[in-house]
């Protein structure tokens, strides 16, 4: 309705595409929505006053706009073609966003996390130190540092984890807490896993990765009983986690065969 009144208000504008964004993204669901925000970003950068309007903000709204399109269209085994472009168009506003205001630590933020989600964890790993380098104490980016080495096979890992921990509130140490405990579950440490992710859960009990992973260590040491539970919190918690439900039906027939 603000933008109807004043379709000049860019902030209200602005507003309405991350809203937009951010319905799309937990849906999953690449209609009209994310086209809708992208023109609405593009508007505001098109448009807007040059003296009001934040460009580095503006670029990254319609990077973020971008980034979910080309990531929603991959997890849907989208055509190729259609997947090349969403892809250069991220790209481009990502790197946009960063020449807009190169100190931005945000900026290179994103771009490692969608080099991440484009399974490119070298380069992600490179754009999160350069976030790291810019905002060195923020624990975000050291977290997710943590999960890109992690799936590099660095064993360095750990210690940026612990480090991102040591810089974390207790609010945000349950995240952290839970990766650290999917990293010793990979490696089979068992014991040390279910410590970090008992932990993680008794921070912010409804976490559905840390029911989920704790449910997996579960597995791994023949309690079924205690795995089939870690796996329906985990489902009931966040519906949309499919590997919850996937664990919680093999549990579920491993369990009636003991």
């Amino acid at each position: 309705q603000a933008a109807k009144f004043e379709p000049n208000h860019m902030p209200a504008r602005y507003a309405i595409a991350v809203h937009r964004i951010r319905d799309a993204v937990r849906s999953q669901c690449s209609d009209d929505q994310l086209i809708w925000a992208a023109n609405e970003m593009a508007t505001v950068l098109k448009e807007g006053d040059t003296s009001v309007v934040d460009l580095p903000v503006a670029w990254a709204g319609l990077a973020m706009a971008h980034r979910a399109q080309h990531e929603i269209a991959a997890a849907y085994d989208g055509e190729q073609a259609i997947l090349n472009e969403a892809e250069e168009r991220a790209l481009y506003t990502l790197k946009q966003a960063i020449q807009e205001d190169p100190d931005d630590a945000v900026q290179w933020h994103q771009l490692g996390l969608y080099n991440m989600c484009t399974t490119q964890f070298s380069r992600s790993v490179n754009f999160l130190k350069a976030a790291i380098a810019r905002s060195p104490e923020c624990c975000y980016a050291w977290s997710n540092l943590g999960i890109a080495l992690q799936l590099s096979n660095d064993p360095s890992s750990e210690t940026v984890y612990k480090r991102a921990l040591v810089l974390s509130s207790s609010q945000q140490s349950y995240a952290i807490l839970s990766n650290i405990g999917i990293l010793y579950r990979q490696h089979r440490l068992y014991e040390l896993a279910r410590k970090m992710l008992s932990r993680s859960l008794e921070i912010c009990p409804g976490y559905a990765p840390a029911n989920n992973n704790l449910g997996l260590v579960f597995v791994a040491e023949g309690r079924w009983e205690d795995a089939v539970s870690c796996f329906e919190k985990a489902v009931k918690s966040d519906d949309l986690l499919d590997a919850a439900k996937s664990n919680l039906a093999k549990a579920l027939a491993l369990a009636k065969k003991q």
